[in-house]
């Protein structure tokens, strides 16, 4: 059944006016172009609507019927034309935005604050979700809502493929440092590759994209790490390297997770040093979307950009994550 709106407010009109001629003037229509209005959506109903009453025309059964929807559809279009046309500060528009820990917690705040300013009818809910899986976040599958954007890692030594459909836009690169237990790593950096080489380590495991990252930038120094408690878990892997069980890999935002005593070293490798990128992760089709792009802009402000943090210094209290 292919009727339009126009045909469904000429439905509307009709029943209102009882005449062709009344519902032409307040449609502001001709007489014969109701009737044609009305003989095109009779014959999408596929029955009569209409049957003459003297020089009134009144509803069929079948017209009343269709005249209960008609009057629904025509108020949503009406309640549609209202949003579109309310001025900015009255409308609301949800964007759902993928979060893990240490990135969440650091760059979630200030780009709401962001937004609270510049664009209050954005109203952006964030979902958790585990960083390994982000990119299905954003995706879905069948009988799931994707989400518009999700924050997510890139390693330059465990990088992810490229998905089509989804851009992923960098926010944050930081440095990985190796950490230990205070006053455990030397400075010089032949004497910190002997360390870590001889010490246990608590690294993800192998089969997470940061697991397959530390151990390629333990390789480039040197160092085959003697993996001795696989652990997913940041804050945990920090409170174990604390306490001596072993070496382990942090970012800043992974420093920044809880409070602690942990000392901290640049990798030993001629390249530079092993690197994370924090992303945003966007639907294609979302980033379209006018609220969507001004949460990414807002993301974008909020971590400052693309370029290099070192890992180095003391973290704040924190949420704990998962291979983040």
């Amino acid at each position: 059944m292919g009727w339009t709106l126009e045909q469904l407010r000429t439905l509307a009109a009709l029943a209102d006016s009882g005449t062709m001629a009344a519902a032409a003037v307040e449609l502001g229509y001709t007489p014969g172009a109701v009737s044609q209005q009305m003989a095109a959506l009779s014959a999408a109903a596929g029955r009569p609507l209409l049957v003459r009453a003297g020089r009134r025309v009144e509803l069929t059964d079948d017209g009343r019927l269709l005249l209960a929807g008609a009057r629904e559809v025509l108020a949503a279009d009406e309640r549609a034309r209202s949003a579109l046309a309310a001025p900015r500060a009255d409308r609301r528009a949800a964007v759902t935005l993928g979060v893990f820990g240490s990135a969440a917690s650091a760059g979630f705040g200030p780009a709401t604050a962001l937004l609270r300013r510049r664009a209050p009818w954005v109203d952006v809910r964030a979902v958790e979700v585990d960083v390994e899986r982000a990119l299905d976040a954003v995706t879905a599958g069948p009988g799931r809502s994707p989400l518009d954007l999700a924050l997510g890692l890139d390693h330059p030594d465990s990088p992810s493929p490229p998905v089509a459909g989804v851009t992923a836009v960098p926010l944050l690169t930081e440095q990985y440092a190796v950490v230990g237990a205070s006053g455990s790593l030397p400075r010089e950096p032949g004497a910190l590759r002997a360390v870590m080489d001889e010490a246990d380590w608590v690294l993800p495991p192998l089969d997470t994209a940061f697991g397959r990252a530390a151990r390629t930038a333990c390789a480039r120094a040197g160092v085959s790490p003697a993996v001795r408690h696989v652990v997913t878990d940041t804050a945990v892997s920090l409170a174990l390297a604390e306490s001596g069980a072993g070496l382990t890999l942090a970012t800043p935002l992974m420093l920044a997770l809880r409070p602690t005593r942990c000392d901290t070293a640049a990798l030993p490798d001629p390249s530079g040093g092993a690197q994370r990128r924090v992303v945003a992760l966007v639907r294609d089709a979302a980033a379209q979307r006018e609220a969507v792009q001004l949460v990414l802009t807002a993301l974008l402000d909020a971590f400052g950009g693309p370029d290099v943090a070192p890992a180095r210094g003391r973290a704040r209290a924190g949420a704990a994550e998962r291979s983040a």
